[in-house]
């Protein structure tokens, strides 16, 4: 029997924390989440605490089915590995509601592979359970669908379809000529199965499209191939590597993508030279970023266009240090055989043969094309409402100092330090006077690179300035949602700003670095509402760092902890004002009466952040920026987690 008890909500809330953000705390970091080390075999402690105290509870299970009918998760990876350690860790009931569960969840081949994958790393078994869903994923396709899944996605994670059919022991009915076909391919090839079915009626369509699948997939010449393309629709899956190098391929696959796949592989395009002035791929991708109804049909939001903008602008997305160590490499390899073109500023190919390895990146050094940087920034100005609002009211407070947009060796103060050094050096002499002091003065300077950098930099996409990064999340919600106020920091508090002046991101920028700015204090507009009585149900901040408090005079850090973390409440004996976000937060829910009042902190330049402790509900910092940072926000605000 299962237990109807309800979770702990302390539990709950932890698990649906990791379903959303991969972490059990209140924090969202951008970047791979499998290199942050969050699907490891201890990772998900509290599946363990709920399953010591209700061994038998399949509320989880139920958690997990409706998180991903939502929709709102980010990674799809939080939802298989929550439910393969489910499998691990659950009774026997449990089991029995993971794997039924898993027929829901695992729609697409990917999702299949990605669950098998976790449970195979988690060692789970391969039992009756394990078959039965396997067996119940295959046979609950209609053939036709079955055979297009198979053929685009035939292995993933170190498991194929032939494997998990040989495993799980599928049986066929008898008169289900088509899909024991299928199955058969999946296991020996089209050659063999043609040989043990033979074509029949219902083996005919079946054995025709696999056919076309595989003329592609073998096919050596780039034109046949994509006619080919283009006549089945086939996508970028069908597609082998040695074809991803041919301008007729790529011009054949393109119409087949959705917006989100073009924005990933505008660069990748690019570097093999195919978006030239007069190509015609520049053509067709032009005419795709800006149809009308692929834009509406997609759930883009504006910072994931500017994100790919500003890669794209930048020639390549910030890389780790292993892999710019290898590009690297690469680029004194091809220096090599290039000459530097100082009229047009860009290095060209000395030769004309090329080696096939070298076709992915021959157009690498070729300038950014115009005419897609146009198309990306009126595909911003198209995106602003695709996402659904959610209805909240809001008051979005921003930094708009210096520091959100130049780098620190170009803001005022730190040129205002350097004047004063300079001044203080001129006026004390440490040399030892008549030539000497000549002589250091004619030592030629240094030729080391100079460090500084010219602007801010967002955490993990280093690309994106973060004063632009805040300006057009806070946009998006302000054209999208009814009930939104904006407000910037100031010496006094917060000073609300007229939104009517807010239309686009470079007159908002103007407009609000016109205002009288001032340092942070995280509590300002938290304490502005309580003070004027306003009704709001998310207090957004958008800074660049938290450790920004240190600004503050010592009087005005009381209740904030090192590096602006959170922190105990001053001690009435040095009578310090409480300036803690959280705390003003619940003074705010009791005095407002709203108790599920929220608080999102975004640091757009760091990751050193902590403005819960991760025991309070309704508080979420968000690390740097990506193309999921609205999402999270929505499903925040929405209560899909707390």
């Amino acid at each position: 029997m299962t237990e109807s008890t309800a979770l702990d909500p302390k539990l709950r809330n932890r698990f649906t924390r990791y379903l959303h953000n991969g972490t059990e705390q209140p924090i969202y970091y951008p970047g791979c989440w499998t290199s942050h080390k969050y699907f490891e075999a201890d990772g998900l402690p509290v599946l363990s605490e709920i399953f010591r105290i209700q061994p038998n509870n399949t509320e989880v299970v139920k958690i997990i089915v409706k998180a991903y009918e939502n929709g709102w998760y980010t990674r799809y990876e939080t939802i298989a590995f929550a439910l393969a350690k489910c499998v691990k860790l659950g009774s026997n009931p449990v089991k029995e509601a993971s794997y039924k569960a898993a027929a829901i969840v695992c729609k697409a081949p990917e999702e299949l592979m990605a669950f098998n994958k976790f449970t195979r790393f988690l060692e789970t078994g391969n039992g009756q359970g394990w078959c039965n869903h396997l067996r119940l994923w295959y046979n609950s396709k209609e053939p036709m669908e079955l055979a297009k899944e198979i053929t685009r996605v035939k292995a993933r994670h170190g498991r194929s379809h032939k494997i998990l059919l040989t495993k799980s022991h599928i049986k066929i009915a008898g008169d289900d000529f088509a899909r024991d076909a299928i199955v058969k391919y999946a296991i020996f090839g089209l050659k063999r199965t043609k040989q043990i079915v033979g074509e029949t009626s219902m083996t005919k369509p079946i054995f025709d499209y696999i056919q076309k699948v595989e003329d592609v997939r073998h096919c050596e010449d780039p034109v046949a191939a994509a006619a080919l393309i283009e006549e089945n629709q086939f996508t970028l899956d069908h597609v082998p590597g040695h074809l991803l190098i041919s301008q007729e391929v790529w011009n054949a696959i393109l119409p087949q993508f959705t917006l989100q796949q073009l924005l990933l592989n505008i660069q990748r395009i690019h570097n093999m030279a195919f978006l030239t002035e007069d190509s015609t791929t520049t053509a067709i991708l032009c005419s795709l970023l800006t149809n009308k109804d692929k834009i509406k049909a997609s759930k883009i939001t504006p910072i994931e266009v500017y994100i790919t903008l500003c890669n794209y602008q930048n020639s390549s997305r910030p890389l780790k240090h292993q892999k710019a160590k290898v590009a690297l490499e690469k680029l004194e390899r091809r220096r090599q055989r290039q000459v530097f073109n100082r009229e047009k500023k860009i290095w060209e190919w000395n030769v004309t043969r090329r080696h096939p390895k070298e076709a992915k990146h021959w157009g690498i050094d070729q300038l950014p094309n115009q005419a897609i940087i146009t198309a990306l920034q009126n595909l911003i100005n198209e995106s602003w409402k695709l996402t659904p609002p959610t209805k909240a009211r809001y008051l979005i407070t921003l930094d708009m100092r210096d520091h959100m947009f130049k780098g620190r060796h170009f803001c005022e103060r730190s040129i205002a330090l350097k004047k004063l050094k300079k001044t203080e050096s001129n006026a004390v002499s440490n040399g030892g006077g008549g030539d000497a002091d000549n002589a250091q003065a004619s030592q030629p300077t240094t030729t080391t690179p100079s460090k500084t950098k010219p602007n801010a930099e967002c955490f993990y996409n280093k690309n994106v300035i973060p004063g632009y990064a805040a300006i057009i999340v806070m946009l998006q919600l302000l054209k999208r949602e009814k009930q939104v106020k904006v407000a910037v920091f100031t010496e006094q508090g917060v000073d609300i700003i007229d939104t009517r002046k807010c239309t686009n991101i470079e007159g908002t920028e103007r407009y609000l670095r016109k205002a009288k700015l001032g340092r942070v204090q995280m509590d300002a507009p938290i304490e502005w509402a309580n003070k004027m009585n306003e009704k709001f149900d998310v207090f957004i901040n958008m800074i660049d760092r938290p450790s920004r408090y240190l600004e503050l005079d010592v009087s005005l850090r009381g209740g904030r902890g090192p590096g602006g973390r959170f922190g105990p409440p001053p001690a009435q004996v040095k009578e310090l004002a409480d300036h803690c976000p959280v705390r003003a937060l619940e003074r705010y829910r009791v005095k407002a009466e709203k108790p599920e009042a929220k608080l999102i902190v975004m640091s757009l330049a760091s990751h050193r952040v902590g403005t819960s402790d991760g025991s309070h509900q309704g508080v979420l910092d968000i690390v740097g920026i990506d193309e999921h940072v609205p999402k999270v926000m929505d499903a925040f605000v929405l209560g899909q987690f707390q």
